[in-house]
């Protein structure tokens, strides 16, 4: 978020901090627990961003900060207009924020824009000054070379009118063995250089005719591919060879629920990323299908090193499975993993009663838990992290849980 966003809003972060800090702890949803509990004057970004965010999918949440909130949508401050907006929501509202938003970061464009121009102005001045001192000192630099050859010059015709003869001679005979002396100097380095790189050759050659030398004798000529194969490899390939003969039941697909199905609707109070809101499923006496994004529910238990191991998905399908025992209205329950090995979507249940899915390739689990939504309609609640994929499943009439929330269950049930 860009610093005029945050300031924008800043209005709203303020009320609402307000409200949460007066409200009984009880009442305070979970994900705004560290919010409430930063004594900072200014919120942190992060804290700041989550709150925003809280706010538009939390309708309950918003409407006690409005009620907080004593600005005005025709206030001549945009901030407090913003405000104003963002929390009583008149028609056109988003419209209009929009409006806030984009003059007031053309405006942050245009002071930035303004503020590089001048830089690059003071630098280019700068350049031209440092080149002009560059070539100052270049021409400096010659004079006084050239003044000092002269002056050797100069010395040493005056040596030459004062000293005698032969010692001038022994100078000028010195003088010119060190110009040779360089010269074979010179020669030497570039020859030791040659020497060197051969060398390096030589060593080379006499590695290779060793590993040669003491190189394993040579295979038969029967091929044992079973044999030269890691047995972790090997037992992979050999799932694919079974997998080839024995494709497993046929991918099932999703049975739609009657049009005058009830929706799924939350009670008042229990938030969609909160562990609540799973023991609320639990205690539903109705049936209903939990369709659970995989990777996105596995990556916020472990590390990312770990997440998307086997014996990590084998974990979450076992909680799933405590989870339908638990429940009270018998429900159907549909993990779908990402996959980028299968040629065609496949699904399985398991002995313990959870419908597996893997994509196929190219099809994202995104995709697979919004046309199964879809499918279903009002009977069903999506479990993901991700923002488009619970707005599919609401569109489709069903009911959108964070990944927090069965986390959070699996974790502390």
């Amino acid at each position: 978020m860009r610093k005029p966003e945050r300031r924008l809003l800043h209005q709203v972060v303020e009320v609402a901090r307000g409200t949460l800090k007066d409200m009984e702890w009880r009442d305070v949803p979970q994900s705004m627990h560290r919010v409430v509990q930063s004594t900072g004057r200014r919120l942190p970004a992060p804290l700041e961003k989550r709150l925003l965010k809280e706010l538009v999918d939390n309708e309950w949440l918003r409407e006690q900060a409005a009620g907080d909130f004593d600005g005005s949508e025709e206030s001549d401050d945009p901030h407090e207009q913003a405000a104003a907006l963002f929390l009583l929501r008149p028609d056109g509202w988003a419209d209009r924020l929009e409006g806030i938003r984009r003059d007031l970061r053309d405006a942050w464009n245009s002071e930035r824009i303004e503020h590089y121009q001048r830089r690059i102005g003071e630098l280019e001045s700068d350049l031209k000054k440092w080149k002009r001192d560059a070539r100052l000192a270049n021409r400096k630099a010659e004079d006084a070379e050239r003044d000092a050859d002269r002056r050797v010059e100069q010395a040493w015709e005056e040596a030459r009118s004062t000293v005698e003869p032969e010692l001038i001679d022994t100078c000028d005979g010195l003088r010119r063995e060190n110009r040779r002396l360089a010269r074979r100097l010179e020669k030497t380095g570039a020859e030791l250089e040659e020497t060197g790189q051969r060398l390096a050759e030589a060593r080379d050659d006499l590695e290779r005719e060793r590993r040669i030398e003491h190189a394993p004798p040579a295979r038969s000529s029967t091929l044992n591919v079973w044999a030269d194969m890691d047995a972790v490899e090997a037992a992979r390939q050999l799932d694919e060879v079974v997998q080839a003969f024995f494709p497993g039941p046929a991918p099932i697909k999703a049975e739609p629920v009657p049009a005058a199905e009830e929706p799924l609707v939350l009670p008042s109070g229990v938030a969609p990323d909160s562990r609540q809101a799973v023991e609320w499923l639990i205690e539903l006496d109705r049936p209903f299908t939990l369709l659970v994004d995989g990777y996105n529910v596995t990556a916020k238990m472990y590390p990312p090193d770990r997440f998307s191991l086997p014996e990590i998905r084998d974990r979450l399908q076992n909680d799933l499975a405590e989870l339908k025992v638990r429940a009270k209205g018998c429900p159907r329950i549909t993990v779908v993993w990402d996959s980028a090995l299968a040629t065609e979507t496949s699904a399985e249940t398991l002995p313990n009663g959870i419908e597996v899915r893997y994509t196929r390739e190219g099809w994202k689990a995104d995709d697979e838990l919004i046309d199964l939504a879809g499918a279903l309609g009002a009977s069903a609640a999506v479990v993901s992290s991700d923002r488009a994929v619970r707005e599919g499943a609401q569109r489709a009439g069903s009911l959108g849980l964070w990944s927090e929330a069965l986390t959070t269950w699996a974790l502390n049930g």
